[in-house]
């Protein structure tokens, strides 16, 4: 769990300030193009065009050409979804401040999976970000965290969507 709370912590700021950070290949994705998969979740999506993906053992961040936009792909340590969301919770309030949730939670099934999400915007480091977290129950909960500017995520509302909709459960 720190080591989630120390990549939220560098996602933020990357996200914030628009910072890019250098690729790596691990073992928790499989890569073909722009398709990734996300072996331990049993999912995979498409990255929109210009996107780039950064896999990091549990972890997979996916982020605009530009970097305004982070998605991360998490599988938790938690043996129930709602375990999981009660850690990430925990960790989010260790790094974004001031939250505000822009309306309630919603649950509702995508692409077959239990979905669950809530968003909002908050701060780091004093500059103000939109966040949302989404929730899939897939092989194994997967936590979905994006982060950017606020004017940021609405340019890259359609790539963001392309994004969502591409997620996808394997077997």
């Amino acid at each position: 769990m720190k080591k989630l709370g120390i990549f939220l912590c560098c996602a933020l700021l990357s996200a914030s300030a628009g910072v890019a950070g250098s690729a790596q290949r691990a073992l928790a994705a499989v890569v073909q193009q722009d398709v990734f998969t996300h072996k331990e979740a049993g999912v995979q999506f498409q990255l929109p065009k210009g996107w780039k993906a950064e896999p990091d053992g549990e972890i997979i961040t996916a982020s605009s050409a530009d970097d305004a936009l982070q998605v991360v792909f998490w599988v938790p340590d938690a043996d129930s979804f709602d375990t999981a969301v009660k850690e990430l919770d925990k960790e989010l309030d260790k790094t974004i401040k001031n939250v505000k949730m822009d309306g309630k939670p919603t649950q509702d099934t995508h692409n077959g999976m239990t979905h669950f999400g809530e968003y909002g915007t908050g701060e780091v480091n004093g500059a103000t970000i939109a966040w949302s977290v989404d929730g899939l129950a897939a092989k194994k909960p997967l936590l979905i965290l994006t982060f950017g500017a606020p004017q940021l995520m609405e340019k890259h509302a359609l790539e963001y969507q392309q994004l969502v909709k591409s997620i996808k459960k394997i077997n």
